[in-house]
């Protein structure tokens, strides 16, 4: 590049430094479609352009969205990277075309086209030159050195959009929509030659790697070969079934690849001109492709929002780049300030492609941290939420033209309202819960009776969308806000206007009316507030100072302050008296959709275009914490600090990028948050910032600078492992070893004397020392830390497969051996009552029973070994440190693919020795006399009277087997323990940073449970532990996977279940008790990506079912159906309603008079079931309950209006027959 460009990259590179603050990449991905794509040289990154605006850099061997460049005021369609890989070119309908520096993410120069939309953009092979083609029917040739235009290619009769140049950069290409190529004397501007042939517009031209041939792909479906030097058409390609729109060659010059908007790739022979073969997945239409360098993929950019890469030779797709969050358009707290319920947009209301997981609306407990669910249902974008006085329902109002009404405690869509002729921008509940009222784009207000889902009323008057509406707090009068610049006052009696506000030199995007109803503000696009008297129509005042359109306000709930939220990404807090501003709240990336006051006043929540939710605190102006929903189920919170809490789901989607922009070669270091976690995890975050929890806050350095953990570069040489690290000014820490994802090494600088600092490390470890643990091939991981052993680096992975394996045995036969034999499984079971506890021993007896029952039946008895260990009060003391030790090492002997089952229940204390910098979880073993942390404070103690995680990860990762599950039905008690029925709590979150840890060197099923007290663990009402109690539920039938007529216990359904019953067990009895649950992770097996890592431990059949034990105080209801007398099935869907209902009862806990599985066969049930006959409104129900042989009928009825009274009869009846 030139002198110019390099001395401006310096002084950016010295002001960017290389320990910047790292950001943190939400990955929001492209929110519309996918124009154009480019790879660099070295193939390891991706380039995209979006008609969303942005550019955006990927790591394409990850997926992982690196980088997103901002600039552009309209769609990038043609992105391109120079040759050194160092910079990105886009061009835009801004009539612009951008330069940006790689490295350090900064806009460079701007190319400014006069009136004339850019169609593409490429680079000269030397990088000196940019080529543009433009809607104008020119083409523009531009040095990059000084922005300068060197000349204009004239010649086309229509616009053109594609250009390209030729490999020694002397010649250039377009392709035009006046349907032929163009072939271009670079240095005269003159048309050489022109193709003609294409029957239609043609979108795409390149040139061959050896400059003698042209590619053409046109909306004639084809695409066309030519010879430079002559202009003739060699050959036509035909099999696409829609426009192609991209072309590219392979490296070699070999093949052709081609995108179509018949939502395909199309590989195809260029000698031969025919299709080797289609690449299907896109869900609309491929804009754009690109070879890597190497030839092996292909990289392609989808109106569907998405990049896909593709492995040629393979002909499947290997990754997916696209986002995990949606865009946040509306937000509220519960009447109670629990809950925060969110209304998200996937590519906001104009993306074509979505589903059911796109718009949807998302619940927060905002008291627990907990994400408790999603609710689906709309089809497009969720525009406005609310939550009715009495907190049991919300509303939505959706770009789908609908009004939904949902259940708050179970997320059920109760009804849908439907009348509007477009889009639904507003929608808000009556104070008494009676009437929902929606603004729409149709012009219109409709109130709905909320019992009936009938529209009630339509309002009309305004003369342009609705935008906004809302409810005074005496319910007396609604309030509307119209693209037609005015808001109009209405009686919700007479359901007339009352009056006009007018002066809004804007459409009019959010309203509200003070908590006395006394005033009414509004927000517009022309940027400014306006408070109103509601007596009489005049503007009291105007708040101005924001930059860009005003899209929600609230008044607090004393009236003192408004807030405004605006298109300039901030939020203002103003002073209702004086007008004055107070605060304005900067942190989010894009325009704030949403914003609301807590019910205290204490706090203010907004959302945005940025994907993320943010509490911020009132009297500082200080950002509390960011919530950020990832797709379906899973979460992140985040602090300014750093700090997190995240789901194990998008604790691996959400990384922190550190720029480094001295290293071209890899200028963006990726830094997971799974690799902050040893310092800045914090479970249970949000409850804590928000003064629910007393749990401590971790205290932390701000996240400033990381020191970045050394590069990994790892060589085989027989057995030998050789590990060269290379220090990035972070330090070279502990550097661990891993076999299939299972610890093998915890530190490989032991075997040396490392200096404390060095710049370079080379390690080596004999992998023969690990023989009955390896596999014919496995994958060898190693992690490394910096040298404060606080950020870990990304696995480096190489696959090692011995010429001989353990006894003998060659590599090579083992892998042509198809005999399989029965493998084994081995458990040690352990419980101990002590201090307190009564039921723990019973609980190990009861599973240790489930078990050899059930893997007998699978396995035979004779490959089932059970260590049943047990401790209690004037019984046997068999849970001595030593006795768990020595069975933990007798399962040393178990092969590869055998199966390991640790269960141990009884006291978990949570404990730090001086020289940890994390507490270990220590379960207490027979002998211990206190469950106080102090308690472990003495030596002798911790090594005679408690077993450690640490410990027990050291002895399983010794264990061979590859299929291992660990059950630690634990309680948490000790001083400070709650009281029972005193506030719930989880896992702690020092426990939850122990049981990671011990998941991490293991990779295994890990699953935990931890109650407040003794009281809480042994809920008397069950008479056991809470988690014991759900996995023999499980193991009775409640999670078993069937397969004909045998039924299975599925590892993954089993623990899955418990996880999902627990906390309704648990409801009333001392805390939610949610567990800890981990799956086995095959990121680093040679399986990865193709099986599943779940397993079968057991065959369950009538017999064994009524061999395990459990306490069924409760009698257990299951539907079977209803179906209408007449048609003789369930038109009414009162299968569903009576099943809800009774998911809500069972709920209630302890004081549930039911409890509520899905099995239908499970033993002892009473099943419910009946036939309706409908007339008219009227239903009436003749219902059976049934328990084996007995059967006793009953009689309801009720109306279709409201048929959710009907299903509470039913099981009220139903309650009357069964007897607990």
């Amino acid at each position: 590049m030139t002198r110019y460009l390099i001395c401006t990259l310096l002084v950016v590179g010295t002001m960017m430094g290389y320990a910047q603050k790292p950001q943190l990449v939400v990955p929001i991905g492209h929110t519309n479609h996918v124009f154009s794509v480019a790879l660099s040289s070295d193939g390891r990154y991706a380039l995209s352009g979006s008609y969303d605006k942005t550019v955006k850099l990927w790591e394409v061997e990850t997926g992982r969205e690196v980088r997103t460049f901002t600039g552009h005021a309209d769609q990038v369609v043609s992105v391109a990277l120079s040759p050194d890989g160092r910079y990105a070119l886009s061009g835009s309908w801004d009539n612009t075309i951008k330069l940006w520096d790689i490295a350090s993410g900064q806009e460079i120069r701007t190319f400014r086209e006069r009136s004339s939309i850019v169609r593409s953009v490429a680079f000269s092979p030397d990088g000196r030159y940019i080529l543009s083609g433009s809607k104008d029917k020119t083409l523009k040739l531009w040095e990059v050195q000084s922005g300068r235009k060197v000349r204009t290619f004239k010649g086309h009769t229509d616009q053109v959009y594609s250009v390209a140049f030729s490999p020694d950069g002397n010649y250039v290409l377009s392709g035009s929509l006046d349907k032929t190529l163009k072939f271009w004397n670079l240095k005269t501007g003159r048309a050489v030659r022109t193709f003609t042939g294409h029957t239609d517009h043609v979108y795409s031209v390149a040139f061959s790697p050896d400059g003698r041939y042209a590619l053409s792909g046109a909306s004639d479906n084809t695409l066309k070969l030519w010879d430079i030097q002559t202009g003739q058409e060699i050959r036509t390609f035909r099999g696409h079934s829609s426009i192609v729109r991209s072309v590219t060659f392979s490296p070699d010059g070999h093949y052709a690849l081609s995108g179509s908007w018949d939502n395909t790739l199309g590989i195809w022979d260029v000698e031969s001109g025919q299709q080797l073969r289609a690449l299907r997945g896109h869900i609309d239409h491929v804009e754009s492709v690109a070879f890597s360098p190497d030839g092996r993929h292909a990289l392609s950019g989808s109106s569907d929002n998405t990049l896909r890469l593709w492995d040629v030779p393979m002909r499947r797709q290997v990754r997916i780049f696209r986002g995990h969050t949606n865009m946040v358009e509306s937000v509220v707290f519960s009447p109670d300030g629990q809950f925060l319920l969110m209304g998200d947009a996937k590519g906001g209301a104009y993306s074509r492609q979505s589903n059911e997981r796109d718009n949807t609306l998302k619940l927060w407990d905002v008291q627990t941290g907990q994400f408790l669910r999603t609710f689906t249902g709309h089809t497009n974008a969720v525009h406005s939420v609310a939550i009715s006085s009495d907190g049991r329902y919300a509303l939505s109002g959706s770009y789908d033209e609908t009004v939904k009404l949902w259940e708050v405690e179970t997320g059920r869509d109760v009804r849908t309202l439907t009348g509007h002729t477009a889009q639904v921008y507003s929608a808000a509940i009556s104070p008494d819960g009676r009437y929902a009222l929606s603004g729409a784009s149709d012009n219109t207000l409709k109130l709905w009776d909320i019992q009936t889902g009938q529209p009630v009323h339509s309002f009309t008057g305004h003369t342009n969308g609705v935008r906004t509406v809302t409810i005074s707090s005496d319910g007396r009068y609604a309030l509307s806000g119209s693209h037609d610049k005015s808001v109009k006052l209405w009686d919700m009696q007479t359901r007339q206007e009352v009056r006009t506000f007018t002066g809004h030199t804007n459409m009019v995007i959010s309203v509200a009316f003070s908590p006395d109803s006394r005033y009414v503000l509004s927000g517009s696009a022309d940027n400014t507030l306006k408070l109103w008297d509601t007596q009489t129509g005049q503007p009291v005042r105007t708040f101005r100072g924001h930059t860009g359109m005003v899209k929600s306000v609230a008044f607090s709930p004393d009236s003192r302050y408004l807030l405004s939220g605006s298109a300039d990404n901030t939020l203002k807090l103003w002073d209702t008296q004086t007008g004055q501003p107070v605060r304005t709240f900067r942190g989010h990336t894009d325009q704030v959709e949403t914003v609301a006051f807590s019910p205290d006043g204490r706090f203010i929540v907004s959302g945005s275009w940025d994907t993320t939710t943010k509490l911020w605190n009132i009297a500082t102006g200080d950002e509390i914490a960011t919530l950020i929903a990832v797709d379906y189920t899973d979460w992140v919170v985040t602090t300014p600090t750093g700090l997190f809490d995240a789901s194990p789901v998008a604790m691996k989607l959400l990384h922190y990028v550190v720029n480094d922009s001295t290293d071209h070669q890899e200028p963006w270091k990726i830094v997971e948050l799974d690799q902050l976690k040893r310092r800045y995890y914090q479970p249970g975050l949000l409850p804590i910032l928000m003064g629910y929890s007393k749990n401590p806050l971790r205290e932390v350095d701000t996240l400033i600078q990381v020191p970045l953990p050394p590069t990994i570069r790892l060589g085989l040489q027989g057995s030998l492992l050789h590990v060269q690290l290379q220090n990035r000014n972070g330090g070279i820490g502990k550097v661990s070893v891993f076999i299939e994802g299972v610890e093998a090494v915890n530190d490989l600088r032991t075997t040396s004397s490392p200096k404390p600092h060095p710049q370079t490390l080379s390690l080596t470890l004999d992998l023969s020392r690990f023989q009955n643990r390896l596999d014919t091939a496995n994958v060898i991981s190693v992690i490394a830390n910096n040298g404060e052993n606080w950020i870990r680096s990304r696995p480096e992975r190489v696959v090692y497969r011995p010429a001989v394996l353990s006894k003998g045995v060659v590599a090579s036969e083992t892998a042509n051996n198809t005999s399989h034999p029965i493998p084994r499984l081995m458990a040690v079971v352990a419980g101990t009552s002590n201090v307190g506890l009564r039921y723990a021993h019973k609980d190990a007896e009861q599973i240790a029973n489930g078990l050899r029952l059930s893997a007998g039946e699978l396995l035979g008895a004779a490959n089932v070994s059970i260590s049943l260990l047990t401790s209690y009060t004037n019984g046997p003391q068999q849970t001595s440190r030593q006795q768990l030790i020595e069975a933990l090492k007798a399962a040393q002997t178990l092969s590869l693919d055998d199966i390991f089952v640790l269960y141990l229940s009884g006291h978990g204390v949570n404990y730090r020795n001086p020289d940890q910098t994390e507490p270990d979880l220590y379960y207490l073993t027979a002998g211990a006399t206190s469950t106080d942390s102090e308690y472990l404070n003495d030596r002798f103690t911790r090594e005679h009277y408690t077993l450690s995680s640490g410990e027990i990860a050291d002895y399983l990762n010794q264990i061979p087997a590859k299929k291992k599950v660990v059950i630690l039905d634990v309680c948490a008690a000790g001083r400070g323990a709650e009281k029972i029925l005193t506030m719930a709590r989880d896992v702690p979150a020092s426990q939850k940073r122990a049981l990671d840890d011990l998941y991490e060197r293991t990779n295994m099923y890990v699953l935990a449970g931890s109650a407040a007290d003794a009281v809480s663990y042994e809920a008397s009402v069950y008479g056991q532990g809470l988690l014991t109690y759900a996995l023999l539920q499980g193991m009775r039938g409640a999670s078993l996977r069937q397969e004909g007529v045998d039924k299975f216990l599925d590892v993954e359904g089993w623990l899955g279940h418990a996880v999902k019953v627990v906390p309704q067990l648990a409801r009333g009895l001392g805390g939610i008790q949610k567990p800890f649950f981990r799956p086995k992770n095959l990121d680093n097996s040679v399986n990865r990506g193709k099986v599943s890592a779940t397993f079968d431990v057991g065959k369950v059949t009538p017999a064994v079912q009524g061999q395990i034990q459990l306490a069924n105080p409760k009698p257990v209801l299951v539907v079977e159906g209803f179906l209408d007398n007449a048609r003789l099935r369930d038109v009414l869907d009162l299968s569903n309603q009576v099943r809800t209902a009774l998911i809500d009862l069972s709920a209630r806990g302890a004081d549930a008079p039911v409890a509520y599985v899905e099995a239908k066969d499970y033993p002892g049930a009473y099943v419910i079931s009946g036939l309706y006959t409908v007339q008219g409104d009227g239903i009436t129900v003749k219902g059976v309950v049934s328990q084996g042989e007995k059967e006793v009928v009953f009689a309801a009825s009720g109306s279709k209006a409201n048929l959710l009274a009907l299903a509470e009869q039913i099981l009220t009846r139903a309650q009357a027959v069964v007897k607990p």
